[in-house]
């Protein structure tokens, strides 16, 4: 195998050096499909981020960040799991001239870094949906006290009345 920059060459052309070549070739495009997907979504939070500090408020409801969250999920898993970025194929595992082609390839590709830079930017979501989280809970709580307090206040009031219509008070 002899390989430089754009070009690879094999000593035979057989099925399992185009399997191998194929393999991090579909890695490699799947890396950029799910790159795109991350960029998106660091583009739409880098958004929420600006409204915020314009405006001092969030206004993203419940539903929404949750799909988000789930598909921040679902590309991690995708990535890890479909894609199967640090599997060699089976084909590299037998015989050692298509591992060193295997190896060539990706790091020709740049596959780990790219992985990499993929799962930073992955952090990145993951930081700012716990921090969108946590100011819906806080939303949540607060409303949950003022009602809380709202339900104490009927309450004293309801008592206070109880006791001056026992107590024979008349108002008129």
């Amino acid at each position: 195998m002899q390989g430089g920059l754009d070009y690879i060459m094999l000593q035979f052309l057989n099925t399992d050096g185009i399997r191998t070549i194929g393999s991090v070739l579909g890695q490699s495009i799947a890396l950029d499909y799910y790159g795109r997907q991350v960029d998106d979504m660091v583009a739409e939070f880098t958004d929420i981020n600006r409204g915020m500090e314009k405006t001092g408020t969030f206004s993203m409801d419940s539903k929404k960040l949750f799909q988000i969250v789930g598909k921040a999920n679902s590309n991690l898993a995708d990535v890890i799991l479909k894609l199967g970025l640090f599997e060699r194929s089976d084909i590299a595992w037998k015989d050692a001239k298509y591992a060193q082609i295997w190896e060539y390839l990706r790091d020709e590709f740049e596959l780990t870094q790219r992985f990499a830079s993929l799962d930073f930017k992955l952090k990145f979501v993951e930081h700012n949906i716990r921090f969108l989280q946590e100011i819906l809970q806080n939303r949540k709580s607060d409303f949950l006290e003022w009602l809380i307090i709202v339900l104490i206040g009927v309450e004293i009031i309801i008592s206070v009345f109880d006791i001056v219509h026992r107590s024979g008070f008349k108002f008129f």
